[in-house]
């Protein structure tokens, strides 16, 4: 008996150790790498650029997305993503039906691990002028090197079907 429970001590352990050490790295939670980079928990405030300031966010209808653009070399780029209502109660009734996933370079990211935070847009041109209230993934790349790389959203829910949509983006040198 006790043999037994050695055998099956040692085999979770190379479980473990199998699933840590294999080809596909875990999803990449605050503090984690993409590479050299680091992705961070932070709001606007705590990056020097929003990611969608220049790259186009506006996405109306499900469907997959294909986008790119040019950004300046900073050193923290918020890239969190959401969604907009009119309404907190429209929004929270959207925000618990859908499921977010995000990928930064190829590698998944733990989002729920970064949180959200709500601001409103004023005056916002893809809601016909009007005040909305965004809600979006604190999630910040940090010390984003030179060259291309690639943020993925995807989002999905029953009645609001699958948005899937990649931004392709270039990091100037300096």
């Amino acid at each position: 008996m006790g043999w037994i429970r050695v055998w099956a001590v040692l085999a979770c352990v190379v479980a473990a150790i199998v699933a840590g050490c294999g080809g596909s790295p875990g999803e990449v939670g605050p503090g984690g790498k993409v590479g050299s980079m680091t992705l961070v928990s932070g709001t606007a405030s705590d990056a020097d650029m929003n990611f969608f300031e220049n790259c186009n966010p506006v996405i109306l209808k499900p469907g997959k997305y294909l986008r790119s653009c040019a950004i300046p070399r900073v050193q923290r780029i918020l890239i969190g993503y959401g969604d907009f209502e009119p309404t907190r109660k429209a929004l929270e009734s959207d925000w618990k039906e859908r499921k977010w996933d995000l990928w930064v370079d190829g590698r998944q990211v733990n989002l729920a691990a970064f949180g959200t935070y709500d601001h409103t847009l004023f005056g916002f041109p893809a809601a016909g002028g009007k005040n909305v209230i965004l809600r979006r993934w604190k999630v910040i790349l940090v010390g984003v090197t030179p060259g291309k790389h690639t943020v993925r959203y995807r989002s999905h829910g029953p009645s609001v079907g699958t948005t899937d949509a990649t931004w392709t983006f270039s990091v100037a040198k300096d």
